[in-house]
């Protein structure tokens, strides 16, 4: 399952440079990474020259999503979920997706970019869950990283999400109507045996890394 962090700050605060330095370090230390954007407005084409999707693609970076107030990149409507639960749904085969915006979500980490020229006050103070702040001015009562300490960031980063782990251990989980259910180890190894079991005995399937199960049911 991705690990998911989101970046939150002002309108140009810098947080489309910072999320395209960091994820050129992510991808140089091997991991696997895609990018979520919040929106006000309406989708544009991902296309667009000069969109933040359009600089993301000339980074190598394919994995985009973009959320608007009412779909997202699918073009289904927007399910209501939690925002980690829908990174999951979107991509479920990456180690980590970093957002941008989001500043509302419940469920996931966030690292506040601000600049003093537009900063006015800091988010942390009054928004749960900021573990860091990227910024140009001395922050105290939480972590600070200036933004040319890209790589010093991406180590706290891979220690707060405890991202070493993820290529050392198989994993396996269950979504229902877009919701992640907590699995026991007991049940988690039966899926895990009974479906490989499946899968092993079929064409084609040699060196499966990815196993990914649909199951609609008509109601």
């Amino acid at each position: 399952m991705p690990k998911v962090l989101t970046f939150i700050g002002y309108h140009n605060s810098g947080k489309t440079t910072l999320i395209r330095n960091i994820m050129k370090e992510l991808k140089g230390r091997g991991y696997s990474v895609a990018v979520m954007k919040s929106t006000k407005h309406e989708l544009e084409p991902f296309e667009k020259q000069g969109s933040d999707t359009d600089l993301y693609r000339k980074d190598g970076i394919d994995r985009i999503a973009v959320v608007t107030p009412s779909f997202c990149t699918a073009t289904s409507p927007r399910a209501e979920k939690g925002l980690a639960a829908l990174a999951l749904s979107l991509f479920p085969d990456v180690d980590l997706v970093l957002c941008e915006g989001f500043k509302s979500a419940t469920d996931v980490k966030k690292i506040e970019v601000a600049r003093s020229s537009v900063s006015k006050d800091l988010l942390k103070d009054r928004i749960r869950g900021v573990v860091a702040v990227v910024s140009d001015f001395e922050v105290e009562g939480v972590r600070n990283f200036r933004f040319d300490q890209v790589s010093s960031l991406c180590d706290f980063m891979e220690e707060s999400l405890q991202l070493p782990s993820l290529a050392k251990e198989d994993e396996i989980y269950l979504l229902v109507n877009g919701r992640k259910i907590p699995l026991k180890r007991f049940v988690r190894d039966s899926l895990k045996g009974t479906i490989c079991g499946y899968v092993g005995s079929l064409r084609f399937t040699e060196n499966a890394r990815d196993i990914n199960i649909l199951i609609r049911l008509k109601r």
